[in-house]
């Protein structure tokens, strides 16, 4: 049998399911999908499946056709959650695996073309399912500068290089060769993103860690606090009988303006710490109280109204996210205000399980949103900042959370729920 085009078309669609499991193997474990019923899901593969039948279909030119391939690839992407990077590089990645499996075998007759229809989407499972197995971190974190580039650069060179490099002469002539260059191009572009990978794992390590650095600071300033309030509140009951004792003496000798001074200088003793954070709560106590010693430090007046349960079953990486960025901003946009425009307000209220978190302070210098909708950083070093918002952003996606920001009368304001936040049994 030399070439039966009806067969060939026949089993060509009949392969399709293997590709369809291998892209949404790679999507499903890199990535957090938007749809929970399999019915519908089931649809909307089937549906790229029918676009991908009816463009292989098409006499529309080649490079149309690549283009809108890819572009289906990369829609299904839009069905899962996470960085809008990550998912077109994984769609680009995909496709490039796919296309360098199906041409870097020569097909001659019906049947070779058959067997290499099966094999070429049996590898790609195959090496979708040992790069899921390897990957630790895709899909999570931020590659600076040019380094993101090669992650775009080289699928996409692969994807317009091939089909070229298919038609060469020197490739005609010599299939074989043309094999080995695929099988290349296909080990550059898995090993590109397996280091894309250790690279993110590694920044993922230093951001835990810088985490876990940040808790145990939070909690060693509460403990301090806390242990200086005791302290100062045991040398009052210890002394107080004598206080009293002094107090009476002089009240009764007519030193009633002396005395009444020594009074409001006892009460101010307590009205000291009448700004110190004593929800119950101690992670939200030890964030807000150590952010209050810094922006006390910059002159910032803080304040809070805080109506939380004690019990609340807080993810601590979450909450440190969420607050400390948060006031870490607050801070700094304060700082640039004069002496007497600085103050940061914050609420914070626990109704029918969701936390309802509110940060407002001012800001004097211009604003400038990023095309994602985050503010981009007044800092010099841009790489080295700005992260904070779109990690709050990942990690209020994560928890299907709600975040809302807003800037009006020179007022930023920052709004956070989170869902499904449980107490703890008394």
């Amino acid at each position: 049998m030399n070439n039966n085009p009806l067969l060939e078309e026949i089993f060509y669609a009949l392969s399709l399911p293997l590709l369809l499991l291998a892209i949404h193997y790679f999507y499903s474990r890199c990535f957090v999908c938007r749809i929970e019923r399999k019915p519908l899901l089931v649809f909307c593969y089937t549906m790229y499946g029918v676009c991908h039948l009816l463009l292989h279909h098409s006499s529309l030119p080649a490079g149309v056709t690549l283009g809108l391939n890819i572009g289906s690839i990369a829609l299904l992407a839009a069905l899962y959650r996470g960085s809008l990077f990550w998912r077109v590089c994984g769609g680009l990645f995909l496709f490039a695996l796919m296309m360098l499996c199906e041409m870097m075998i020569p097909v001659y007759t019906t049947i070779g073309y058959i067997l290499v229809l099966f094999v070429s989407k049996l590898m790609l499972l195959f090496l979708v399912y040992i790069w899921v197995r390897i990957a630790k971190a895709y899909g999570e974190g931020h590659l600076s500068g040019w380094y993101s580039v090669p992650m775009i650069c080289c699928p996409l060179l692969i994807l317009v290089g091939v089909p070229l490099l298919a038609h060469h002469s020197m490739f005609l002539d010599n299939p074989s060769l043309f094999t080995f260059t695929s099988i290349g191009l296909l080990l550059i572009n898995f090993l590109l993103f397996a280091l894309c990978d250790r690279a993110l794992s590694a920044q993922a390590a230093q951001h835990r860690n810088r985490l876990l650095e940040q808790q145990n600071a939070y909690y060693v300033n509460q403990y301090l606090m806390t242990r200086d309030r005791q302290q100062e509140t045991n040398q009052f009951q210890h002394d107080f009988k004598h206080i009293l004792l002094g107090l009476r003496a002089k009240w009764l000798s007519g030193a009633e303006q002396e005395t009444l001074q020594e009074l409001d200088a006892l009460l101010g003793r307590f009205e000291q710490h009448s700004g110190i954070c004593s929800s119950g709560n101690l992670m939200i106590d030890s964030i807000l109280n150590y952010k209050q010693q810094a922006a006390k430090a910059a002159g910032i007046t803080f304040s809070h109204d805080l109506k939380v349960p004690p019990g609340m079953e807080l993810d601590t990486v979450a909450i440190s996210v969420i607050l400390g960025n948060t006031l870490d901003n607050a801070v700094e946009a304060c700082t640039a205000n004069p002496a007497g425009e600085r103050y940061i307000n914050i609420q914070m209220q626990y109704l029918n399980e969701s936390l309802f978190i509110r940060v407002q302070n001012p800001y004097s210098q211009p604003i400038t949103r990023l095309a994602n909708g985050d503010i981009a950083t007044t800092k010099a070093d841009k790489q080295a900042h700005g992260l904070g918002l779109s990690n709050m952003r990942k990690i209020i996606a994560d928890a299907n959370g709600l975040l809302d920001i807003s800037v009006e009368q020179q007022l930023f304001t920052v709004e956070v729920v989170l869902f499904n936040i449980a107490r703890a049994a008394s």
